[in-house]
């Protein structure tokens, strides 16, 4: 693929209100757990931002949304119209977004006073797995059009009462298989052209379905996220790539822990010794559908900031598919 510049990010996560704080929460595993609203007289714990509790669904998506979007998309940006992208909840978790999708676009727009392109501008309310669709139409979008920037935004919180309810309705508490709930917003803006104070560059994308890798043979927990990260290197042009950091949108349950240990045992990781790893969840627990671009958005801030260098990965994670993205520094640093 062409390399796509990641012109700037934001960031709202329980830890912090903008991007440095919150990566920073995550480089010291600073994390502060908060009492949740109680579902019939049971206690239940997670991380989560000074919001009120009642203020849910679409309501609290926006308001995390153009929290993110603030930071993330400069004065001079907002006053041409652009692509907006958003990896929301699946409707089951939300059910307003079956038939408010529209409407989710129209008040992230207001509140961050952005002009958008409704041609360039989409919502895909399926939860963590949202990215693997996002992604790749935000990247199109911004090839097919004459437009300065498409922002991918993702955004998700497991912390209010109508998901925790549906939460202990399927039977899931707080342990290996199923981490405490969270939430969190996070905005990646994508442009053609880098200039001098662009993040990073996006120079290849991976993805695979674990489900046809189970049915191609004997699999192993990783071997899906070792194919999605060798497509993305091979999209790239490496072929013995020297990884500097890696980031992960992992949620931290016991599989995710494996599956990673596992895939860093394999051939892609030789060159990359002294490769650090990040996991936005230490800072943010599990926040969903947010969690795929928070992890893009952390990998770019790392190169920014030069506390990585040379090239970082980012891997995503969702039932069924893995997928990674290959990042670099920008031409000017």
């Amino acid at each position: 693929m062409n390399p796509i510049a990641i012109a700037s990010i934001g960031m709202i996560t329980p830890g912090a209100g903008d991007a440095s704080g919150s990566v920073g929460c995550m480089v010291i595993e600073a994390r502060r757990f908060d009492e949740l609203p109680r579902i019939d007289e049971i206690s239940l714990v997670g991380a989560k931002l000074p919001l009120a509790d009642d203020v849910v669904g679409l309501d609290r998506l926006v308001q995390l949304g153009g929290r993110a979007l603030w930071e993330a998309v400069d004065v001079e940006l907002a006053k041409a119209a652009i692509g907006l992208v958003v990896c929301a909840p699946a409707a089951t978790e939300e059910p307003a977004l079956a038939s408010q999708d529209k409407a989710l676009l129209a008040r992230l727009a207001a509140e961050a006073e952005l002009s958008l392109a409704p041609r360039a501008s989409r919502v895909f309310a399926s939860g963590r797995g949202a990215i693997y669709e996002a992604l790749p139409f935000a990247l199109a979008a911004l090839g097919q059009t004459d437009l300065a920037a498409v922002c991918l935004l993702g955004v998700d919180s497991l912390v209010t009462r109508p998901r925790l309810r549906r939460r202990l309705e399927r039977g899931e508490t707080i342990d290996a298989s199923h981490p405490a709930p969270g939430e969190a917003a996070a905005a990646v803006v994508l442009t053609r052209r880098p200039d001098p104070s662009t993040f990073a560059m996006l120079s290849g994308l991976g993805v695979t379905n674990e489900r046809f890798l189970d049915q191609a043979g004997p699999s192993h927990p990783g071997q899906g996220l070792v194919a999605a990260i060798e497509r993305a290197a091979a999209e790239a042009e490496l072929e013995r790539p020297v990884f500097s950091g890696l980031v992960h949108d992992m949620a931290g349950t016991a599989r995710d822990i494996e599956e990673l240990a596992w895939a860093k045992t394999g051939s892609m990781f030789a060159a990359s010794s002294q490769m650090e790893s990040l996991f936005p969840y230490v800072a943010t627990c599990d926040a969903g559908a947010a969690m795929g671009v928070l992890a893009l958005a952390t990998s770019a801030f790392l190169l920014h900031k030069g506390t990585w260098s040379t090239l970082v990965l980012c891997c995503l994670s969702a039932s069924g598919q893995r997928g990674a993205a290959v990042l670099s520094s920008a031409p000017s640093r």
